[in-house]
C-alpha cells in the first residue's frame, strides 16, 4: 500500500520579497495548479533555496505579473511538467499599482518529447 504525506510549508511559494536582482533559480516543473491569482506551478530545484531560515527544494511559483510577461516574452503561454526552467530576477520597475513589478528574465529547455495534446487534436 502507498502512503503519500505533505504539508503546505513544504512547498512555499517565491513570493515577491524572496525576489532581489540576480536571485536566480534553476529547476523542473512537476505540475500546474490554479490559484485566485492564476496558474502556479510546483518546482523541483537543482539546488535549495533559503525561505524563513529553512531551506527548500521544492517550491511554488506563480501569482506574480513579471513572471506572467516573461512567459509571454518567450512565446509560452504556460509551463508543462518537465519543463526545466532558469528564471532569475533583472530588476523592478515601478507601477502605478500597490507594488512595483519584479522583472525576470527566463529559459525553458523542452524535451520534443513532451508533445501536448491540445483542443485543435481532438476531433470532436
Amino acid at each position: 500500500m502507498a502512503k503519500f504525506h505533505g504539508k503546505t510549508e513544504d512547498a512555499p511559494f517565491l513570493s515577491a520579497p524572496f525576489w532581489q536582482k540576480g536571485i536566480k533559480i534553476l529547476g523542473r516543473v512537476l505540475r500546474p495548479f490554479y490559484t485566485e491569482n492564476g496558474t502556479a506551478y510546483a518546482v523541483k530545484l537543482h539546488s535549495p533555496v533559503k525561505l524563513g531560515g529553512k531551506e527548500v527544494s521544492l517550491v511554488a511559483l506563480g501569482g506574480l505579473k513579471g513572471f506572467e510577461m516573461a512567459l509571454v516574452s518567450a512565446g509560452l503561454d504556460r509551463l508543462r511538467p518537465g519543463d526545466d526552467l532558469y528564471l532569475e530576477c533583472v530588476g523592478r520597475t515601478a507601477s502605478t499599482k500597490v507594488a512595483d513589478r519584479i522583472d525576470f528574465e527566463l529559459e525553458v529547455n523542452r524535451s520534443d518529447s513532451s508533445a501536448e495534446i491540445t483542443d485543435d487534436d481532438v476531433p470532436f
